[in-house]
């Protein structure tokens, strides 16, 4: 990863190439839009917002003509452009105060402004989401809408996106610093990460606007407490590296949740996202650090 960093940092051709070349795989395999996202989240924390901007203009051509030549009708649009106009302000952000907790509010502040805007622009989400599935499902084999409508899934839906949303535009925003560490600070990065930290105002904040808004509609009330829980989710686990770290316990300590995740996403969220609102009440990594 050093290397690719270190060639995207040569010129911003590499990095339009770079960007853009991730973005068209991204087609066929989501999880490298992260990594274009970073690229340009890497340009936007080390040159600017300009050079970023230019970056993703010249990316976004090379992705719309492979999206052009390979079109997908299952989505809208490729799904790397929601990540790549969001990142210049939630990096800028980053730039300006060193702070990946700001950083984060910034990124739940843009889910929630999603859920909202798609309450507002559909006027029933759940029929929204169920066209749309009737679509995208094409794309996967063995997939109906009956299976979403059966668990349930279908009236979460626009919690899931937003909260999907929200979780891969802040790994987008921790890789593009990991990326910047890699070259320019090396081992900055973890120190940094520990000290990711939600101001402890913010919870009660968030409770009575949930208790206000789950008197006015409650589909939006469910929707906001999942963005809620994402955001959480990243303190709780900034505390459990912060306090492995501090006890200077092995990194073994850190693994279950990630071994988890795959096969029991909900409990390893709702898990950490209790542990990083507790941290805000009982701040764990200063009593493990003075222990």
């Amino acid at each position: 990863m050093r290397e690719l960093a270190s060639f995207v940092m040569q010129s911003l051709v590499n990095a339009i190439g770079v960007a853009g070349l991730l973005g068209a795989l991204s087609f066929r395999f989501l999880p490298l839009s992260l990594l274009s996202a970073a690229v340009v989240g890497l340009i936007a924390l080390r040159k600017g917002l300009w050079d970023a901007l230019i970056v993703c203009a010249g990316a976004a051509v090379l992705v719309a003509t492979a999206w052009l030549i390979n079109f997908r009708p299952c989505f809208g649009f490729p799904v790397v452009v929601a990540l790549w106009l969001p990142m210049f302000a939630c990096a800028e952000v980053l730039r300006r105060t060193e702070s990946q907790g700001k950083a984060l509010m910034l990124v739940a502040l843009f889910a929630a402004l999603l859920v909202v805007l798609m309450h507002l622009l559909t006027g029933d989400v759940v029929a929204w989401w169920k066209a749309w599935l009737k679509q995208a499902v094409t794309c996967v084999p063995g997939a109906t809408v009956q299976g979403f409508e059966r668990n349930d899934t279908l009236r979460l839906m626009n919690g899931l996106v937003a909260t999907a949303f929200g979780i891969s535009l802040m790994a987008s925003v921790l890789l593009a610093r990991w990326l910047q560490s890699l070259l320019y600070h090396p081992g900055g990065y973890a120190a940094e990460f520990h000290a990711l930290r939600l101001p402890r105002l913010l919870l009660p904040v968030i409770v009575a606007v949930l208790l206000a808004v789950g008197g006015l509609d409650k589909g939006v009330l469910v929707d906001l407490f999942m963005v809620s829980v994402m955001m959480y989710f990243f303190q709780g686990l900034a505390v459990l590296h912060g306090v492995v770290a501090a006890r200077n316990l092995s990194w073994v300590w850190v693994l279950p949740p990630y071994l988890v995740l795959p096969f029991a996403p909900q409990y390893v969220l709702m898990g950490l996202a209790v542990l990083g609102a507790m941290d805000s009440l009982i701040d764990f990594r200063a009593r493990a650090a003075r222990g």
